[in-house]
C-alpha cells in the first residue's frame, strides 16, 4: 500500500511542477524578455528627448528613471544598477564626448543625478527581489498545502478501497480516467486534475458498509442493497468537515445518480447532477466492468464501451459517453496507463 501512495505523490509532483511550474516559468521568461526589450528603447527615447529639446539641463532628464525601473522589475538590483550607470552617462557626459549640439551640464550636476539614479536602482531593485522571493515562498506553501490535502485524500480513499477489494488499484484508475474525461469535456488542466483527485474519494462512504456486503460474491438481497445504497450519504458525511473537499463531497454524494432520475440517493436528473459526478459515473462504471470485482469477472474494454453506449441517456450522460468512447479509441497510451496502475496496486 505504501508504493501506490508514493506513486500518487510522484504524480502530484508532476502535475504541480511539470505542468503548472513549466507553464508559469515559460510565461515568466517570455514576459521578462518582452519587458527587457523596453530598456534600451526607453533609454534611447530619454536621450533623444533631451537632445531634441536643447540638451541639458533639462527636466526631461527625469525620463531616465523609466529604463532603470524597468531593469529593476526585470532583473532586480543586479540589473538595475548597471543600467542606471549607463543612463547617467548617456544623459550626461556622452553628449560632450560626441560633440553633439545643445547644452551640457556641469560635472557636479551630472554626478548628483548619477548618484540618484544609482540609489533608485538599488532600492527598487532590492524591493522587487524581495517581492519575488516572497511570491515564491507563498507559491511553495500553497503547493505543500495542496500536497497534504492530496495525501489525505489518498490515505482516506485507500482505507475505503481496502474494505472493498484486495486487488488492483481502482481509485488510481478512476482518478486517471476522470481527469482525462474532464479534459475531453473542455475543462482546463487545473479543474481536470481536481476532479481526478476528488474522484479517488467517490466510494469513501463504503467505510460504513459491512464487509459481508462489500465482499459478497453473489447478488445482494433487498435489505443488503438498502444498506449499500447508503454509502453515498455516508461519503458526504465523512467529507463534510474541513476545506478542500467540496468537490469530493459532491462526487461522493451523487456519483450513483442517473441522468434519467432513476439513480440514488436523491434521484437527480440531467444537469441537476454536477458535471464531476456525471464524469465519475462513467469512469467508475467502466473500471468496474473491466476489472475483477467480488461479484463478477473482468470483461473486455469493447464490452464495457458497448454497455456504456447502451445505457447512455438513462444511467450515463450521453455526451460524456461519446467523449469517453473517443478518448479510449484515440489515446492508445490510456489503457496502458490503466494496466500499469493495476500492476502497481496488485504489488
Amino acid at each position: 500500500m505504501v508504493e501506490p501512495v508514493r506513486a500518487a505523490r510522484r504524480e502530484l509532483a508532476e502535475v504541480l511542477s511539470a505542468e503548472a511550474g513549466t507553464e508559469r516559468r515559460g510565461q515568466t521568461i517570455w514576459l521578462r524578455h518582452a519587458v527587457a526589450g523596453l530598456i534600451p528603447v526607453t533609454a534611447a527615447v530619454s536621450f533623444a528627448a533631451v537632445r531634441l529639446t536643447g540638451g541639458s539641463p533639462n527636466p526631461l532628464n527625469h525620463l531616465g528613471y523609466l529604463p532603470i525601473l524597468i531593469a529593476a522589475y526585470t532583473y532586480g538590483w543586479r540589473g538595475a544598477v548597471p543600467v542606471s550607470v549607463a543612463v547617467a552617462i548617456m544623459l550626461g557626459p556622452m553628449a560632450a564626448w560626441l560633440a553633439l549640439p545643445g547644452g551640457t551640464e556641469q560635472l557636479d550636476a551630472w554626478l548628483i543625478r548619477a548618484v540618484m539614479f544609482g540609489a533608485v536602482a538599488a532600492i527598487t531593485g532590492t524591493l522587487f527581489d524581495h517581492t519575488r522571493q516572497a511570491t515564491l515562498g507563498w507559491r511553495t506553501a500553497a503547493i505543500e498545502i495542496a500536497q497534504r490535502e492530496r495525501d489525505g485524500m489518498v490515505a482516506l480513499a485507500r482505507g475505503a478501497e481496502a474494505k472493498d477489494t484486495d486487488t488492483g488499484d481502482h481509485i488510481g484508475r478512476v482518478q486517471i480516467l476522470s481527469e482525462e474525461l474532464a479534459r475531453a469535456a473542455g475543462l482546463d488542466a487545473d479543474e481536470a486534475a481536481s476532479i481526478g483527485w476528488s474522484a479517488m474519494l467517490h466510494d469513501v462512504g463504503k467505510l460504513h458498509v459491512p464487509d459481508r456486503i462489500l465482499r459478497k460474491p453473489g447478488p445482494l438481497t433487498a435489505d443488503e442493497w438498502k444498506i449499500m445504497r447508503q454509502h453515498p450519504i455516508y461519503g458526504e458525511l465523512i467529507l463534510r468537515e474541513g476545506t478542500g473537499f467540496e468537490m469530493a463531497r459532491r462526487i461522493a454524494r451523487w456519483h450513483h445518480e442517473n441522468v434519467d432520475g432513476s439513480g440514488y440517493p436523491d434521484g437527480l436528473r440531467g444537469s441537476h447532477i454536477p458535471l464531476e459526478a456525471r464524469i465519475v459515473r462513467v469512469t467508475d462504471a467502466f473500471d468496474a466492468i473491466t476489472n475483477v470485482r467480488p461479484y463478477q469477472a473482468a470483461l473486455s474494454v469493447e464490452w464495457a464501451l458497448t454497455e456504456l453506449g447502451r445505457c447512455a441517456g438513462t444511467q450515463f450522460d450521453p455526451e460524456l459517453v461519446r467523449l469517453f468512447e473517443d478518448l479510449v479509441e484515440r489515446d492508445n497510451s490510456l489503457l496502458a496507463r490503466l494496466v500499469a496502475r493495476r500492476t502497481v496496486g496488485a504489488a
